[in-house]
Parts: structure tokens; C-alpha cells; sequence
């Protein structure tokens, strides 16, 4: 784990290796050196996990951050979240909610797959931790359960010091096998996926009708078994953001944990890109296209070069060049010339990166109104792109 003078600190595997070997040392807290199964150590039960960087205890997923000023763990992005795996009926934590809108969760309990059987709502604790049950009134033996923020960064954040149950925690679950980070805006966090559009679109676009687990981003990877990650949020630019109102975009921020957040400012540390990522998707432009009545710039050839500057910056400096990456466009503003640029961005770009690959989505059905997708649009977009990413990382070899 990494700390800086902005009293902050990331997540790495170092400190969990070295609170095991410092457990593993006291066989009176139930760890075993088993020298014949090749010296494994058991993991020894816990009643509380306090130390939410123990990757022993807790899976973590998405971009977060320790805050050592409000002592938490910051969960900031959609979709964002923990796993976890334990012995009991019921789990607990102690949340910090800050925003200016209610912060929506989705609990998945031993493999459910439904984001809205488990819903979590957090108003706003005015700086201090309260308890919240998470979950409760499961049968008594083991469960895993996994918690997931269904809202964008920009208008709400959670902050997670200690949870709890009635039981004991034990080892957690491995991850899946592939993990793809999410680059994008609206579309990619799933705003107004859940609003009413029948028989007119409703436009209500609410904390009650986002739910980014419902995106085309969640569909894809649900279909490969696969974890991701998102950055990005509702009306955030690649590149052509308007100066006067807009001071980031994701091409200006992507080191960021958050793209509303500064590292400069001392919002949150620097991001490490620490986390195994085995595919990259980009879907930005969108709001791009919308700012270019304004003097921000923007052209459909500097939309392309932006989007070569992107894969460049971000993809070949932190991912690799042998990584499969996804650019996408056609959800919204089908007929504009965004899904030409990722095409061009594209051709120009697989001589140096040979898993990379262009999609153009169907437009959604509320897209003759300027409407943000749907679920229906969510499911046939994330099929669509899921058989693309498959065929690209089995070419790479990664699946």
C-alpha cells in the first residue's frame, strides 16, 4: 500500500501479504502451516473486518481509495463495490454517505443475479459513520454476498470503516478469472436505464433510474463471467469539454480515481493502475458532440485523434499493447459522424495494437428523441460487444 502527503492511501497486495505472514506467525489464532499440502496457510475466521484493503476478507472492485481523514474506505464509482464471504445471518457496516443525492446499492446474495431483488438506499449521514445492515434474515450457514453501487460519481459518494455480522468471516472467493475496465459517460453507468419510455419516454433521469448493473457495460461482462470496472459518469467529455463550466474531462483526468475528483486539489490520491485488467472498453464522444456548439474545439478529426490520444495515454502507457480494446459509439446520435471517428480512431491505431476492435451499437429505442438507453437497448448493446470482446481475447490468448 502506497500513502501520500494528501493523508491518503491506496490498495496493494503487499499489505495483505504482510498481515498474513504476520497472522501466520501466531498458530494460536488458528492458522495452520500445512507442509504436506506444499505449506497453504489457512486463513483464520474473523468476527469483524476492519481493515478493508485485507484481500484475505474482501474482494474489492472498481477505482477506490482510503481516506485517512474520514477513516474509510472511499466507494465512488458505479459499480464499484465489495465481496465478501462469511459464516452467519446477517452482515452490517459502518457508512459515511456524502452527496447530493441518495446513494443506490444492489446486494447479491450466493450467486443471485438479480440488481434489483436487493436494493440499498443511503441518505445522507452529515459526516458521520452509522451502522447499516446490508443484508439480514439469511439461513444460517455460509454465504457470499457482493455489494455494488448502482449510481454515478458525480452526485454521490459512501465511505465504509467496519462490517460486521452475526457470524464469523472466512476466506473470500477468487475473482473472476478476467476483469475489463469501462471507460465512458451516461450510457456506460446506465442513466435512465430504469425510466419509463412507454408510450412516451418519461426523460427522468434519477438516482431511482439509474442503475449502472443494468448497462450494456454490465450485460457484457455478466455474459463472460467477467468483473469490471467504471470511469467515467453522466455528461463527462472525452476531450472537448466546455471551459467555462467543465473543468475535467477523461482525457484530462484519467489518473484521477474519480474524474470529478483532483488529485491536485487533494480530492484523492494519484490512481496506480494497479488493478489486473485483461480488456479495455471506450465508449466517449457522445457529450463531446453535444459541446461543439460551444468554443471547445471540437471537430469529427480531433474527436478521432483524441480518441488515438486516449488509447495511447491510457491503454499503451498503463495496459499494454497486446490487451484487447473495444471503441465504441451508436447507442445515441447514431447518424452523427461519432461512429466514423471510432472507426478511424480504430484503423489507425491496430497496427500497434492488434486486439482492438471497433463496435457500432444499434441505436436505442428512445434515440430518435435524444433518449438515453434502456434495459432492452442495455441487453442487446452488451450482447453485442460481449461476442466481440470473447473473439479478441481468445485471439490474445487471455481466455
Amino acid at each position: 500500500m502506497r500513502k501520500n502527503g494528501l493523508f491518503f492511501k491506496t490498495m496493494s497486495v503487499s499489505l495483505s501479504a504482510l498481515l498474513t505472514a504476520g497472522v501466520c506467525a501466531f498458530t494460536a489464532c488458528g492458522v495452520t502451516d500445512d507442509s504436506s499440502s506444499g505449506g497453504k496457510v489457512e486463513t483464520p475466521e474473523i468476527e469483524k473486518i476492519d481493515d478493508l484493503t485485507d484481500e484475505r476478507y474482501i474482494n474489492l472492485y472498481g477505482r477506490n481509495f482510503y481516506n485517512e481523514n474520514l477513516a474509510g474506505m472511499t466507494f465512488v464509482n458505479s459499480a464499484s463495490g465489495f465481496e465478501l464471504k462469511f459464516r452467519g445471518t446477517s452482515v452490517s457496516a459502518k457508512l459515511c454517505k456524502i452527496g447530493s443525492r441518495d446513494s443506490m446499492w444492489s446486494v447479491f446474495v450466493d450467486g443471485e443475479t438479480d440488481s434489483n431483488a436487493r436494493v440499498l438506499t443511503f441518505t445522507d449521514t452529515k459526516g458521520v459513520f452509522i451502522e447499516k445492515t446490508l443484508v439480514e434474515g439469511l439461513s444460517e450457514g455460509e454465504h457470499i454476498i457482493k455489494v455494488l453501487k448502482r449510481t454515478p460519481s458525480n452526485f454521490d459518494r459512501l465511505l465504509v470503516k467496519e462490517i460486521s455480522s452475526d457470524g464469523m468471516f472466512t476466506a473470500v472467493p477468487e475473482k473472476p478469472s478476467v476483469n475489463i475496465a469501462f471507460y465512458g459517460d451516461s450510457i456506460t453507468c446506465g442513466e435512465g436505464v430504469l425510466r419509463d419510455y412507454k408510450p412516451s419516454d418519461s426523460a427522468k433521469y434519477t438516482a431511482l433510474t439509474q442503475n449502472a448493473l443494468q448497462s450494456y457495460a454490465a450485460y457484457a461482462a455478466g455474459k463472460l463471467n467477467a468483473s469490471y470496472e467504471i470511469f467515467g459518469r453522466g455528461g463527462i467529455t472525452l476531450k472537448f469539454r466546455n471551459p467555462e463550466n467543465e473543468p475535467f474531462s477523461v482525457l484530462n483526468n484519467y489518473k484521477s480515481y474519480a474524474v470529478d475528483l483532483s488529485v491536485a486539489n487533494g480530492d484523492c490520491p494519484e490512481y496506480d493502475f494497479s488493478s489486473t485488467v485483461d480488456a479495455v472498453v471506450v465508449y466517449l464522444g457522445t457529450n463531446d458532440y453535444f459541446r461543439r456548439k460551444y468554443d471547445t474545439g471540437y471537430s469529427p478529426a480531433g474527436l478521432e485523434a483524441a480518441y488515438i490520444e486516449f488509447v495511447e495515454q491510457v491503454v499503451g502507457a498503463h495496459y499494454g499493447y497486446y490487451i484487447p480494446v473495444v471503441l465504441c459509439s451508436g447507442l445515441m446520435v447514431h447518424s452523427s459522424e461519432l461512429g466514423g471517428c471510432v472507426k478511424g480512431a480504430m484503423e489507425k491505431l491496430k497496427a500497434k495494437y492488434p486486439y482492438i476492435a471497433a463496435v457500432d451499437f444499434e441505436p436505442g429505442v428512445t434515440e430518435p428523441s435524444g433518449g438515453h438507453p434502456v434495459v432492452e437497448d442495455s441487453i442487446k448493446a452488451g450482447d453485442m460487444l460481449a461476442a466481440t470482446l470473447k473473439t479478441l481475447l481468445e485471439t490474445s490468448g487471455l481466455m
